[in-house]
């Protein structure tokens, strides 16, 4: 058991080296996900200011209960562009593999492939909270309520909770795609219906209630609630101990959902030969 144990905690840690080593190779593309939710937020807060003059500002914490623009952009841009590196990273690193002539490698091996590809994903949901911590402090300069250490550690949880069960998704359009070989228009699609629902930029009560029921089913949409919640101080009509509630379960239907479509895939992949199908 215990050498079983340190066998895992090897493969994990040599993932998740290897990964940092490549996110920190790429010292621009990382520094463009870091800023990209101030771009985005600048972006927004531009066009309302055009359109709606100085009364922008009265109008948006009337409509969304949160005084400073830039906290609640910048919030929803962080798990917005995070989202979209998980289910990309996790649906595409398959097909990275295959082209590099790698993919096969991993079968040399004892390892689970399904904990390797959960493993990359640790990786991406880890550096989604550091890049909360940096956004969000730099937001703090601008000044917003206090926030506690107790509610710094309730808001990483939340943002590792909510982003880790997108890997399910990423398994699925996985395993497809070793079939059909195009994995970025299933996984832009998937980020658009994510995006749309989970109200990263806007507030899901003026959606129908069939649509805040749908939204309800992804764990970013909690996630987005929790977050302004702390951070933003608006109140919520769901309490925060149900939404976390609601998330660790979502996560749990969603990993489980995406090991039994992958595994599933495999085994039929291993009896045809569609591993080795380029």
């Amino acid at each position: 058991m215990k050498k079983t144990r340190h066998a895992f905690f090897a493969v994990a840690s040599g993932v998740l080296v290897k990964e940092a080593k490549i996110m920190t190779r790429y010292v621009g593309s990382l520094l463009m996900v870091v800023f990209m939710p101030f771009a985005l937020g600048g972006l927004y807060i531009g066009v309302g200011l055009a359109l709606a003059g100085p009364g922008a500002l009265g109008n948006f914490q009337g409509n969304t209960g949160v005084s400073n623009p830039v906290l609640y952009f910048t919030l929803g841009g962080v798990l917005m562009v995070s989202s979209m590196i998980m289910i990309e990273n996790t649906s595409s690193i398959i097909r990275e593999e295959q082209l590099m002539g790698t993919f096969e490698l991993h079968y040399l091996t004892p390892n689970s492939t399904v904990a390797l590809w959960m493993l990359h994903a640790l990786a991406s949901s880890l550096l989604s909270v550091l890049i909360f911590a940096l956004d969000v402090s730099i937001v703090a300069l601008s000044g917003f309520r206090g926030v506690s250490a107790a509610d710094w550690l309730l808001a990483f949880l939340v943002v590792l909770v909510g982003l880790l069960p997108l890997a399910g998704l990423g398994l699925v359009v996985a395993a497809l795609t070793v079939r059909f070989k195009e994995v970025y228009a299933v996984s832009q699609t998937i980020n658009a219906f994510v995006a749309m629902l989970s109200g990263f930029y806007y507030p899901l009560e003026v959606f129908p209630r069939v649509v805040r029921v749908a939204a309800a089913l992804l764990p970013t949409s909690h996630a987005s609630e929790i977050l302004r919640e702390l951070f933003g101080g608006t109140g919520q009509e769901v309490p925060i101990h149900f939404r976390i509630a609601a998330m660790f379960l979502l996560a749990v239907l969603y990993l489980y959902a995406g090991r039994t479509v992958y595994n599933r895939w495999e085994e039929g992949a291993r009896r045809n030969g569609e591993l080795s199908k380029y």
